[in-house]
């Protein structure tokens, strides 16, 4: 009998936790060193959030992955001042880690804090944002985002209805006057890419919103241009925004597309993330840091961070084009329609990505095997059409041969 599909929520709730429940020392264990008291740290680098004034690190610590305290001190070490949570991260593990962290450090004031959550009416989310401030312990948030605004079982088309609904409004006014959130906004990744840019668009004419999180990257923005101006539109409004999910590569390595990097300091992600950097349109970019090695050298790009040049951005765009991708942040079912087939070609290469990338195979097969079997059956599919109409050009027969392999 076929069961009902595990949503993105149910997943990052469970893949986290697990992690959490077998790798998080508690704060007692913790022995590693911090700096010593006095010594200077140097900061990343910040931006101010849209029109409010506030400067924030362009790197930020993302919260969906299993932190520890270790990990936390060596963030605080290397400048990163900029946290992103919510709740659904860990079954509330990555609040929990963070709040007892900032309360035993005494370090709340040096962060920007920002979590989710998944309101559906005005009074929800203002009760939320009390749950919120009480897991992780503060009397306030720097940023409260509604959490994947538009995907299928969040809101959907109508989300962008709560964007300039007047008791959405209302609410939203009063938490910022109760003095429990700083600013509010909301975190969007959804499918097609063409409701992500009409999200955008509708919070920029006038809303209760001051940032936005997006999904989006060099590639997606290079060729959706009605995506990109609604980007646009959101700087020049006013709304900081946020990058996500810009750098997935592909199974093979690309270490040797581009030397020049390496005489930059750059590594193929930190490439990515200096592009992202560049465009002056995004305030930070939010980085799936889940191990020291990431964490260090991300935020040493980030320090050392000079805008690329024109001809330095068109060999990212050639570096990505040329990489085996796994990731489309652009979907609109077009590789579907084009292939002939109701195989969710767009899910299936996110979880190799997930198997292959975050290590999270267990997770990744979990949610393939609870696709409804037409979506996990591309037999018969014109795969090479399916890759032709994609719009980052991932290459699926590779991807799905991988499929069959770590996901079966």
């Amino acid at each position: 009998m076929w069961k009902k599909p595990v949503s993105r929520r149910e997943f990052l709730r469970s893949s986290v936790a697990g992690v959490a429940a077998t790798a998080l020392p508690t704060l007692a264990d913790d022995k590693t060193p911090t700096t010593k008291p006095g010594e200077p740290i140097e900061l990343v680098p910040k931006r101010k959030l849209g029109k409010s004034g506030i400067e924030v690190s362009i790197l930020n610590q993302g919260g969906a992955v299993a932190l520890n305290p270790r990990h936390l001190n060596i963030m605080h070490s290397v400048g990163i001042r900029y946290l992103d949570t919510a709740k659904v991260y860990g079954e509330g593990a990555s609040e929990r880690v963070i709040a007892e962290w900032l309360q035993r450090t005494g370090r709340r004031k040096e962060y920007f804090l920002a979590s989710k959550d998944f309101p559906k009416t005005p009074n929800e989310w203002v009760k939320m944002l009390d749950q919120r401030l009480d897991v992780l312990q503060t009397d306030y948030l720097d940023l409260f985002f509604v959490h994947a605004l538009g995907d299928e079982d969040f809101g959907g088309a109508e989300g962008a209805k709560w964007l300039v609904d007047k008791e959405w409004i209302q609410a939203a006014n009063r938490m910022r006057k109760s003095g429990k959130v700083k600013f509010l906004g909301f975190s969007t990744h959804c499918k097609p890419v063409e409701l992500r840019a009409r999200l955008l668009n509708t919070a920029a004419k006038g809303s209760w919103v001051d940032a936005v999180m997006v999904a989006t990257s060099p590639t997606l923005m290079r060729e959706n241009a009605e995506f990109n101006r609604a980007l646009d539109a959101c700087h020049n409004a006013g709304l900081g925004l946020i990058s996500m999910k810009e750098c997935y590569f592909g199974h093979e390595s690309i270490k040797d597309v581009f030397p020049g990097f390496a005489k930059r300091g750059l590594t193929p992600y930190t490439a990515v993330l200096t592009a992202m950097w560049t465009d002056e349109r995004f305030t930070s970019v939010s980085s799936h840091m889940d191990n020291i090695k990431k964490l260090r050298e991300n935020a040493e790009a980030a320090k050392n961070f000079k805008p690329l040049s024109k001809d330095e951005l068109a060999m990212v765009h050639e570096m990505l084009d040329r990489s085996n991708r796994t990731v489309c942040v652009a979907c609109d079912g077009s590789c579907r329609r084009a292939s002939g087939t109701d195989a969710d070609l767009n899910s299936i290469a996110r979880y190799v990505a997930y198997a292959e990338q975050n290590g999270q195979l267990v997770e990744a097969r979990k949610l393939f095997a609870a696709l409804p079997p037409e979506a996990r059956n591309w037999s018969g599919a014109n795969l090479k059409a399916a890759s032709h109409a994609c719009k980052c050009k991932l290459d699926f027969e590779s991807i799905l041969t991988r499929a069959g392999e770590v996901l079966t």
